[in-house]
């Protein structure tokens, strides 16, 4: 797993202490929704997917979505470089699966949008089953793998990867 710390993507301290969770039923996947740049994979182009990071970061805590968060409202962030940055992380309440819902599932969120950069490549992938099994081992997540608009009227997280969760979350095969 290549897990980049909330120091390495320079996170901003959360305004207040994050609420405990001792386990999960699992983990719901999210897209951003808006546009990503349609050349985020492009292999020169990582140190962007760490500046998307700070931009959806600071939007939750400016209260962007009308609510004002503590801090990234996801567990874990997972780009399409097959790495994995940490948001607040295992054993904490995330705020991004909708009220009511967060204690049932740890968020994480794909660099994947509406526009752009539409469909998960296998790095994505990768760093979505990365976050999953951390979360499993350092955060006692469930078996569960959903979409976000399973149990909330939303598009989240996007046809593409809702497909890739109905059909189980799995590793894509290795290249031959």
């Amino acid at each position: 797993m290549n897990l980049v710390t909330r120091a390495e993507w320079r996170a901003k301290k959360p305004t207040s202490a994050y609420t405990r969770l001792s386990s999960t039923r699992g983990v719901k996947i999210h897209y951003t929704g808006g546009k990503v740049p349609a050349d985020l994979a492009e292999p020169g182009n990582h140190d962007r997917c760490a500046d998307l990071v700070r931009d959806i970061q600071r939007m939750h805590m400016s209260g962007g979505r009308g609510e004002r968060y503590i801090d990234l409202g996801y567990t874990m962030v997972c780009c399409p470089h097959r790495a994995t940055f940490m948001g607040r992380g295992p054993h904490t309440l995330p705020a991004a699966n909708g009220a009511g819902l967060n204690s049932g599932h740890y968020a994480v969120l794909a660099l994947v949008g509406g526009s752009g950069f539409t469909r998960p490549n296998d790095d994505l992938l990768h760093a979505l089953v990365d976050a999953i099994e951390y979360l499993r081992e350092h955060g006692d997540a469930g078996r569960e793998v959903k979409g976000h608009r399973d149990g909330y009227p939303t598009s989240c997280p996007g046809d593409p990867l809702y497909r890739w969760v109905r059909a189980g979350a799995e590793r894509p095969p290795p290249l031959m």
